[in-house]
């Protein structure tokens, strides 16, 4: 019950339902589980270790908060496992490295044409775990699910945007055909600067949001003084 409590917990954090920084009540939740406190707060230590809750005693539990260093460190470790992921793949098995993000790629210009963004943005997703996956590194594959929820938390986060999501699109084909045909060094670029948009994105929508969580703190501080 507990490890249910943990996935539903999770998705909701990684989602954007529950905002960064959003105090969690393990009563409240398990009422909306309708589940007892006990798996509640077993699911909140398990999430706690994985960096995605953070538990201020006498204060309560809390979902995670990220600032601009955060980010950037989140993509630089994002960069390092994607791009060497990138690397083995195309060394190994250039036709094994196609066929293994051929699903997300063709999905995800499927959902831009068909201006689905919710789609386009999960097959987003699928690329990037894709490519993780083509390199049949487990090491690596377990040092990139230590960021995952992270990285995921920053993407929903992101403006749904049908440019965006074009250009991201494109961007996926690109790496990949770079990959495949020698021009790994380009390819490699492209990635990097594909990682770097999203930081610079992330980072935007964190000081977008600390300014309108500022302005409505003080907004509510006046009308309790008047």
């Amino acid at each position: 019950m507990s490890l249910r409590a943990e996935a539903l917990i999770r998705e909701a954090i990684v989602s954007g339902r529950f905002a960064f920084g959003e105090r969690l009540s393990d009563r409240a939740l398990a009422d909306e589980l309708q589940i007892s406190r006990t798996p509640v707060r077993e699911a909140l230590a398990r999430l706690a270790q994985d960096d995605l809750v953070v538990v201020r005693p006498q204060s309560g539990t809390f979902v995670m908060s990220l600032d601009a260093t955060d980010v950037r460190r989140i993509c630089e470790m994002r960069a390092v496992l994607e791009l060497g992921a990138l690397r083995i793949a195309a060394a190994r098995d250039p036709d094994v490295l196609v066929a293994a993000v051929s699903v997300p790629l063709s999905g995800g210009a499927l959902a831009v044409e068909d201006e689905d963004l919710a789609r386009a943005e999960a097959m987003d997703g699928a690329f990037h775990e894709a490519l993780i996956a083509a390199a049949d590194n487990a090491l690596l594959t377990r040092a990139y699910r230590g960021i995952a929820d992270q990285v995921g938390a920053l993407r929903h986060r992101l403006p749904r945007e049908l440019a965006r999501m074009r250009a991201a699109v494109e961007q996926h084909r690109r790496i990949i055909d770079l990959a495949v045909t020698g021009r790994l060094s380009e390819a490699e670029t492209q990635l990097s600067t594909h990682v770097r948009i999203v930081e610079r994105l992330a980072t935007e929508f964190l000081f977008q949001d600390a300014r309108t969580t500022g302005f409505s703190r003080r907004r509510s501080h006046t009308s309790e003084r008047t």
